[in-house]
């Protein structure tokens, strides 16, 4: 379904340079623009808005309705939802009553391919729906933990799906036991990290290497807070950097001591470089790594920094 298109139509009334910019001054002052919350506020001053703008708004309405018979109500009840369209189905199940006729008629003729595409939609809605603002693993877990009510296909997949967490996670149980309500890694690994005197020798293991990727590297766990996994070390440092206001005193203070390291590597370090990895590339570290790889070559002041 096509609910992003919808969507991004809606925001085109606040980015052109349109005949309603007065009138949203005037009636909407304040409101967000986004997902057709200006559309919809407009909308409400019907009779009140100027000629020009109640035509602009007419064939607005009209033009979007033809791409999208659901994008009044995806304002109207999914304006906190994220921009998903897994999510934004969910929240037109979610209101289904409450669905316009035009919206009602096109979503019931979607609604069964959307149904075999994921088994436990209707199970998400009705058991889980809260936890779809929030990050990923809330609803896989919501889901975990009221597995005995979910509809037969759906605890299939969500019984299987607990088997191959249990044999990838050692501290699976455990976390559902001490740390029930932490979602992201980074939570999670500091809850367990305080019960490590009570876990399986298997769990306590894996958060011990957690613990110990966390002393060896003072920005582990901001990459594992707000980087993908397996980025590069140049896609690391842009991650990084684009999160810089996020980080921990510890990160930044890390960030701040290696690029006055590195400044003065380039200086020390410049004229074996030259010599003996003329042909390594400048990114992911690979000058860094021919370096190490011939540190008994180097000059001393550089092989103290390496």
């Amino acid at each position: 379904m096509k609910f992003i298109a919808a969507l991004l139509l809606l925001l085109s009334m606040r980015s052109e340079a349109n005949v309603c910019d007065q009138d949203a001054k005037k009636f909407c002052a304040g409101t967000d623009p986004g997902k057709g919350q200006l559309a919809k506020c407009l909308d409400d001053y019907q009779g009140q808005l100027s000629p020009a703008c109640e035509k602009e708004l007419k064939e607005f309405k009209t033009k979007t309705g033809q791409k999208n018979p659901c994008f009044e109500e995806l304002a109207n009840f999914c304006a906190e939802i994220p921009t998903d369209n897994r999510k934004l189905e969910y929240c037109l199940m979610k209101n289904e009553s409450r669905l316009g006729t035009k919206c009602l008629a096109d979503f019931k003729t979607k609604k069964p391919n959307i149904i075999v595409k994921d088994v436990c939609a209707q199970d998400i809605v009705n058991t889980c729906y809260s936890t779809i603002s929030e990050p990923e693993a809330a609803t896989s877990r919501c889901l975990v933990r009221n597995k005995n009510k979910l509809s037969g296909f759906c605890k299939k997949i969500v019984d299987k799906k607990i088997g191959e967490m249990k044999k990838a996670n050692p501290c699976f149980d455990e976390t559902e036991k001490y740390c029930p309500t932490q979602i992201q890694f980074v939570d999670i690994h500091e809850c367990m990290e305080k019960k490590l005197n009570v876990l399986t020798p298997n769990c306590k293991k894996v958060v011990q290497e957690e613990i110990n990727k966390e002393q060896a590297n003072p920005c582990y766990m901001d990459l594992r807070k707000h980087c993908k996994r397996g980025l590069t070390a140049t896609d690391q440092h842009r991650c990084l950097t684009v999160n810089e206001k996020e980080l921990s005193n510890s990160c930044r203070q890390f960030r701040v001591n290696e690029s006055q390291k590195l400044k003065k590597m380039v200086d020390v370090c410049e004229p074996d470089r030259l010599k003996l990895c003329p042909k390594a590339p400048f990114q992911n570290g690979m000058i860094l790594k021919c370096l190490k790889e011939n540190i008994n070559k180097v000059n001393p002041a550089c092989k103290a920094l390496l």
